[in-house]
């Protein structure tokens, strides 16, 4: 019999393929991973879909690939283990010794149930409701892996273009007005334009990534020999675009981070027109020597401008957007609304919880419930708490000191990538050097915003940032070294 061969068994995927595949995965998970409630009803579709894909992309991750994300896939694995372990059930006598245990056990006593054997969680099906929630990031790691090396810069592509499907539902929903069928969550920011998001929070974040990607793609076509004339007009209109939504949005933060993605990416865009090719061509280089010599002339007045041009227009549309007398994100930076003073208030007791859950935790997912042991009576109030808004307190409070140091690898992992990446770039500086900075970007952006949200307990982003993590792995030498982009 004639063995079988093929693509199954070379481990290698066309590059169309691939990008197929890139394109549906992120299509579903946009579609349905918006929110980061246990009780939403997509979810079920999104995990089962996600985890036919994990296996799937088993069969079709490239050999070199697999060695560029071992290190998020064995942190991933590792995490997972921990919950696992979180679930195992502990006798009495060891469980009631843990922090927080002895009221629930005095209440079993009470109960005549002191003998019942619980795990590490205090909610394990919000654990359980975790450790399913990994395998949009398993998935999505295995099919950005997938995508060939010299076809990574598709991965920036895929998510400008979620930004770009957010931003869209944004317009209709400012259409059709808050109960519209735009508004694909149940619970949510009633009134503010979400997206594909739950959170007007998550929205804002994903633009101002998708600005950063704007940046990144907008300085490679500059730099490319292949002039396509659309493209550079279609992403200026589209960062533009982003821009104004944040401002209507309601995020505070959000206008923060957009307006500093705007600013370093513009900055980053003019920079690489020092590596625009040159013409090829004796006629065309006099051209462009007389057109040099001319704009010499109006250097000055020019450059001035130049530099001026995104702080006016932020500074311009901020203006307007504030007087204009409507509900919009600058409105809220300048007046607040109050919510920001609940957190800071809850702050303390956030990281009393840290403090005394910080070796073992209460368990993933346990947050809301755990919160409400402590919560002091002045800050009760008719809504509840659903997260900490600071995942670096919120991890130890639920994960304890192992998903901490599961944590601080994956950071470690990260920061050494981009230190590599930044000083194996070409010399002279070319192009390329562009890249890993806006990967530093995109990931400070996503730190920063952990500090006052939890923008990675929200699958689609959760997905993004394990694109951002495979382009990384890219930008090493060991992942197959520097390839065309296009």
């Amino acid at each position: 019999m004639k063995p079988v061969s093929g693509n199954l068994l070379r481990n290698q995927l066309s590059p169309a393929a691939s990008v197929v595949i890139l394109a549906l995965f992120v299509f579903a998970v946009a579609l349905t991973g918006g929110g980061s409630r246990s009780d939403i009803a997509s979810l079920p579709l999104l995990r089962g879909l996600a985890t036919m894909t994990f296996f799937a992309m088993l069969a079709f991750v490239p050999a070199q690939a697999w060695r560029g994300i071992r290190v998020p896939l064995i942190l991933l694995g590792l995490l997972a283990m921990w919950m696992l372990v979180q679930l195992i059930p502990l006798s009495p006598n060891i469980w009631s010794v843990l922090p927080l245990r002895d009221r629930i056990f005095a209440i079993d006593e009470l109960l005549g149930t002191a003998e019942r054997w619980r795990p590490i969680s205090l909610t394990p099906t919000q654990t359980v409701n975790s450790l399913l929630a990994l395998i949009v990031p398993a998935a999505g790691l295995l099919v950005a892996a997938a995508v060939p090396n010299d076809e990574r810069i598709r991965l920036w592509w895929a998510i400008w273009s979620f930004g770009v499907a957010s931003a869209l539902f944004c317009l209709l929903q400012f259409v059709a007005g808050p109960r519209s069928l735009f508004y694909l969550f149940r619970i949510t920011n009633e009134g503010s334009l979400v997206g594909l998001f739950a959170n007007r929070n998550h929205n804002a974040l994903l633009l101002s990534l998708s600005i950063l990607s704007a940046g990144w793609l907008a300085a490679n076509e500059i730099a490319s020999r292949t002039k396509r004339p659309l493209i550079l007009p279609m992403l200026a209109g589209s960062v533009v675009f982003f821009l104004l939504l944040i401002l209507i949005i309601g995020s505070r933060f959000g206008l923060v981070f957009g307006s500093a993605s705007l600013l370093f990416s513009y900055l980053l865009v003019r920079w690489s027109y020092r590596f625009e090719p040159k013409p090829l061509n004796q006629a065309r280089d006099r051209a462009h020597r007389r057109t040099s010599a001319a704009a010499q002339t109006a250097r000055p007045s020019r450059r001035i401008l130049l530099i001026l041009f995104p702080f006016l227009l932020i500074a311009g549309l901020g203006a307007v957007f504030y007087f204009s007398g409507r509900d919009n994100t600058v409105g809220r930076l300048v007046d607040g609304d109050g919510a920001e003073e609940i957190r800071i208030a809850a702050l303390g007791t956030v990281a009393s919880l840290a403090k005394g859950q910080w070796l073992l935790g209460s368990g993933f997912g346990s947050f809301a419930s755990v919160y409400q042991i402590v919560e002091p009576d002045a800050l009760l109030r008719q809504d509840y708490f659903n997260q900490a808004h600071n995942d670096w307190l919120q991890l130890p409070i639920e994960g304890g000191l192992p998903a901490v140091l599961i944590c601080l690898a994956g950071v470690l992992w990260i920061v050494s990538g981009l230190v590599g990446a930044l000083r194996q770039r070409s010399r002279p500086l070319g192009v390329e050097f562009i890249e890993p900075l806006v990967l530093a970007g995109a990931f400070s952006l996503i730190a920063l915003n952990s500090i006052v949200d939890y923008p990675l307990r929200t699958q689609s982003l959760a997905m993004v940032g394990t694109f951002l993590l495979v382009i990384l792995a890219r930008l090493h030498p060991m992942s197959g070294g520097q390839a065309r982009q296009g």
